[in-house]
């Protein structure tokens, strides 16, 4: 029983091998386009032709950025692009880790093929994707403070609601006081009245004979 458990303990071990020894994630290879752009048309034919490729298809997946008329994508680019100390000429820009290439030709090819291979075998950061997150965390935050400013304000008007409706129930508890008091009053003056009016029986006087 002891050698079928340390068995099964063992198959265990080594079914998980392959989860703890993880496969290295593919790179992000970001290319930042704009409709109509030739260069950038090119850029896209040759990254769509890459990823059939037998072997760097395992290395990276291609992320489209298009900037025309997409003001999220565009100031991403330019965030990017001052990051990487590079002075903007237009597009195809192409981020590949922390590696950028501006415009695109032929001759760029192997060029390409070397930074996602280096990107993929050094796990290099991925810039882009560090600074979406990084947006995505102050516009969440912004969001945030909004909502507690709305919430903040609710709750003021909900408080004050019930702080005139207290000073309208007590107005009211007063003014019943009052007529309650004026009604005691007018009660006593009555009494008082029914009092005075009352005649006392007079004595009749004994003839003395």
């Amino acid at each position: 029983m002891k050698k079928l458990r340390r068995f099964v303990l063992i198959l265990a071990i080594f079914a998980m091998l392959p989860l703890s020894v993880n496969a290295k994630e593919k790179v992000n290879v970001y290319l930042f386009k704009r409709e109509g752009c030739g260069f950038c048309a090119n850029a896209l034919t040759f990254f769509t032709n890459l990823s059939e490729d037998e072997e760097y298809q395992n290395y990276f997946n291609l992320v489209t950025k298009e900037t025309l008329n997409n003001k999220v994508n565009s100031d991403l680019m330019e965030t990017v692009a001052k990051r990487l100390n590079v002075d903007l000429n237009g597009v195809p820009f192409i981020v590949i880790g922390e590696e950028y290439f501006e415009g695109y030709s032929n001759t760029f090819d192997e060029k390409l093929k070397n930074a996602i291979k280096n990107a993929y075998e050094n796990e290099s950061i991925d810039l882009v994707a560090s600074l979406e997150s990084k947006d995505d965390s102050n516009s969440g935050a912004i969001t945030v403070v909004i909502l507690l400013t709305v919430v903040a304000g609710i709750v003021f008007l909900v408080y004050m609601a019930k702080d005139s409706a207290n000073v309208e129930t007590e107005e009211d508890v007063v003014e019943e006081s009052k007529e309650e008091v004026k009604q005691v009053k007018a009660v006593k003056k009555t009494t008082a009245k029914k009092t005075t009016t009352k005649t006392t029986p007079s004595k009749k006087k004994s003839n003395k004979k």
